[in-house]
């Protein structure tokens, strides 16, 4: 059910970029830089973050791996024109390529994660849940933003 409901998220996140070029992924939506090639791409950091490194251990290197700038505060969140549509979606796969292979390796959704996020293990029930909610507080801002560009508005 969590996948379920994680899925739908992605797909509305989709839905919501669909038909636009690089150039208006990239318009930020005043006051904030917000844009939906930033939101495109700070979804896919923190599901692989969450999921394949603070709850698995791993330290695959995603597909935006080269892109990640310690210390700088947001920079998930930022896009350019140069990152294709194509692209920023391709990491968003991969990002639940990743969650679906490591929660269907589990034994159960009650398996405690290798670090440590608020200095206790947390279950990969409770990392699951917290991208729902992660997603959904930000799927509000990606229907701002569509609207914005183009007028377009529903679910």
């Amino acid at each position: 059910m969590l996948l379920g409901m994680l899925a739908f998220q992605r797909d509305t996140l989709r839905w919501k970029c669909s038909g636009l070029a690089a150039e208006q992924l990239a318009v930020e939506h005043a006051p904030s830089a917000l844009s939906l090639g930033g939101l495109l791409k700070h979804l896919a950091v923190v599901e692989f973050s969450w999921v394949s490194v603070t709850f698995a251990g791993g330290d695959d290197s995603p597909l935006w791996g080269g892109q990640r700038q310690e210390g700088q505060e947001g920079w998930s969140l930022r896009t350019t024109a140069g990152e294709t549509p194509q692209e920023l979606l391709g990491w968003l796969e991969e990002s639940q390529r990743a969650t679906e292979r490591i929660v269907g390796e589990a034994p159960s959704l009650d398996v405690l994660s290798r670090e440590m996020p608020y200095g206790e293990p947390c279950s990969l029930r409770w990392v699951l849940l917290h991208l729902v909610q992660e997603y959904g507080r930000h799927l509000g801002h990606a229907d701002l933003i569509r609207e914005a560009i183009d007028g377009t508005v529903g679910i």
